[in-house]
């Protein structure tokens, strides 16, 4: 019986999960925190195709507010977003409020905040969203995100 609680504890403290907020000092936390900062500025703010690859897995999904969409599915609206959108600007911040680590993955969850600013004026967008990110040979890299997208403030 001790044989097993100890191999329980071992088990515990080598593959614990733990919850961090966004004050963690934890430096793959940070990494995963920059990583949706950087998707959000290259992928969905400035339309950079080429850098889908960069930051997403092969197999990436996202579940946007009822649809599931792909890499190929992202690249498609960052065509036609970059030839409706010309000349708004998008500037996005994030209060990341909980975070589970493993040693080769991290689930988060945070509030997206997007500003939208253009000719015609100022608008802002909110979303609830998660991700899962897994440490690869190249750093860390989305796997997975849902995103249920909040009413549009003017």
């Amino acid at each position: 019986m001790k044989k097993y609680i100890l191999v329980l504890i071992c088990l515990v403290l080598t593959t614990s999960t733990f919850s961090q907020d966004a004050k963690n000092t934890d430096p793959d936390i940070k990494a995963v925190q920059q990583l949706v900062q950087n998707i959000f500025d290259d992928i969905w703010s400035a339309k950079k195709v080429e850098t889908i690859s960069k930051y997403h897995t092969k197999d990436f999904i996202l579940l946007e507010h009822g649809e599931v969409w792909t890499n190929d599915t992202i690249a498609d609206w960052c065509a036609r977003a970059a030839k409706r959108d010309q000349g708004v600007e998008r500037i996005n911040s994030f209060d990341f409020f909980k975070t589970e680590k493993t040693a080769d993955r991290i689930w988060m969850a945070y509030h997206n905040y997007a500003t939208f600013k253009s000719d015609q004026g100022e608008s802002k967008g909110q979303w609830l969203e998660s991700v899962i990110a897994i440490k690869t040979k190249n750093g860390w890299k989305l796997q997975m995100m849902h995103s249920t997208r909040l009413p549009r403030k003017r």
